[in-house]
């Protein structure tokens, strides 16, 4: 064989392989790869989050106790040789009778401003420690104790991004934060919708109450609606998935996933799909719906009812 015919034929064989990788991940008809999820970057030593505050092991003397109704509450390295970075970081809280109770550990901790105040409407105080797993297992974890007789964890809540507990006039606590499990999904991470969800303690079981704040969600919603021409949606709704992808036209495809999620995390849930109906791409509403109803089956709210948390 000619020398130059051979080293032709070497090439074509090397890259057709991956020429055909890159036609098989361009040809995904679903666009949701479940390997892409939400993930902060894994911290280094000395780092720490940018959306939360955390004390161990940043801040100048974190081990200072704090009291509670007759505990005390500690923030402790964890043992100089651990070989799991999650531990580095404990939370231990000591009864009257000298009973100590590791309550949390995690590359970071931090002890909740919300702490001191009864916050799942037993009439008994409850502490909250805020945990930061360094993006070894992504991401953030709330444990939350009750001082009863004795201090037990009641629930522990996990997210991809930082909550916040917020103290009500009527002295309730909610707990507020972003669903990521939206993230990636359909619009790039830049410009991702992630539906926001509130949350709230029911004695040891986490209930959601976003359906209570529609009017927060509804000015969302008419905001994306005030936004979208009758040209961009007649273009949209003429549009095939496995044509483009939707990619010619993701400023469309994000607004209408505004009014869908919003009306989905607001508790309307039939009024999500009738919006979808109305302005999702007909021959592809089957493939979203199902999309959308599995994002949000393995999200924040997954937690939702689940019993107390082992200690």
């Amino acid at each position: 064989m000619n020398r130059r015919l051979f080293l032709a034929f070497m090439s074509a064989v090397l890259i057709f392989p991956l020429c055909s990788g890159v036609l098989a991940h361009g040809q995904d008809k679903d666009d949701d790869d479940d390997k892409i999820v939400f993930r902060p970057p894994v911290l280094k030593p000395g780092e720490k989050p940018g959306d939360a505050d955390f004390s161990c092991p940043y801040a100048k003397g974190y081990q200072h106790p704090e009291r509670f109704a007759g505990f005390t509450l500690r923030l402790l390295p964890g043992p100089l040789r651990t070989k799991v970075p999650t531990d580095r970081c404990r939370a231990t809280i000591t009864s009257a009778k000298g009973t100590v109770t590791t309550a949390a550990k995690n590359w970071s901790l931090a002890v909740d401003k919300i702490s001191g105040i009864d916050i799942n409407g037993d009439g008994k105080t409850e502490l909250v420690i805020d945990g930061y797993s360094g993006g070894e297992r992504c991401c953030f974890t709330y444990t939350i104790v009750g001082l009863g007789a004795r201090a037990r964890v009641i629930c522990k809540v996990e997210s991809s991004s930082a909550l916040t507990f917020e103290k009500q006039e009527d002295g309730t606590v909610l707990i507020r934060g972003g669903d990521s499990s939206f993230d990636y999904f359909l619009v790039p991470h830049e410009i991702a919708v992630i539906p926001q969800v509130v949350l709230k303690m029911q004695g040891d079981s986490l209930i959601d109450v976003s359906a209570q704040f529609q009017p927060e969600y509804d000015k969302l919603i008419e905001e994306a609606r005030s936004h979208l021409t009758s040209a961009d949606l007649d273009k949209f709704r003429q549009s095939r998935y496995n044509a483009k992808l939707f990619s010619d036209q993701i400023p469309t495809v994000r607004r209408v996933l505004i009014i869908v999620l919003n009306y989905l995390y607001s508790g309307r849930e039939e009024q999500a799909w009738k919006a979808l109906e109305e302005l999702w791409p007909a021959s592809d509403q089957g493939r979203i719906k199902a999309l959308i109803l599995e994002r949000r089956a393995r999200g924040l709210l997954k937690q939702v009812g689940e019993a107390k948390a082992a200690q």
